[in-house]
């Protein structure tokens, strides 16, 4: 059987005519008309992320000048607190500060050992040190009060007290503190 096209009548044409119609607008529809619609989508919500992008981003410039300040103010106040920190090379010198505030507290060192620090601080080494030491209660708090009064360059990270008289209204106390000092290690403050 041969199938020619004028043995077609115009009925059998116009329905192939229909389906082909029919199967090209389905795969129109799948292959081009969906994708299309899918990307669409897509371009829509990458134009919003960077709609979000752009918005901080001018947000961002008008800030700029604000931050650019604020970062001179902080260089500016670092380089300041850096030219108050001793220098490495005078960590005797504020060891022999606290033996002589020690000695003006009335307080009396037993011991003065260097222990370890673990800070990362640029340009800054952590150093720490113990001090037992024994005196009365206002000795005791006033040498304790002689190294929170160093907070620019020291930090007390430990205070150990015991009682060794408890009779008197000024107790003799055994004490035994944990510091750091923090000395500059640069070669000078307003480095970066």
């Amino acid at each position: 059987m041969k199938l020619s096209m004028r043995n077609l009548r115009q009925r059998d044409v116009a329905l192939i005519l229909l389906v082909l119609t029919i199967v090209g607008g389905v795969l129109w529809y799948f292959y081009l008309y969906q994708p299309s619609q899918d990307r669409i989508a897509e371009l829509e919500t990458e134009i919003q992320r960077l709609d979000v992008e752009i918005r901080r981003g001018e947000d961002a410039r008008r800030n700029l000048p604000e931050l650019r300040l604020a970062v001179a103010l902080l260089e500016e106040e670092r380089r300041v607190f850096l030219s108050q920190l001793p220098r490495e090379a005078q960590v005797s010198n504020v060891i022999d500060d606290l033996r002589r505030s020690a000695e003006a507290a009335g307080v009396t060192i037993a011991s003065f050992s260097q222990g370890s620090a673990s800070e990362d601080i640029q340009n800054v080494r952590p150093i720490g040190f113990t001090v037992a030491s024994s005196g009365t209660f206002g000795e005791v708090m006033g040498f304790l009060g002689v190294l929170e009064g160093l907070q620019r360059y020291t930090k007390v990270n430990q205070v150990g007290l015991s009682l060794v008289d408890d009779e008197s209204s000024d107790p003799d106390l055994s004490s035994n503190v944990g510091f750091t000092v923090y000395v500059f290690t640069g070669t000078d403050p307003g480095e970066r």
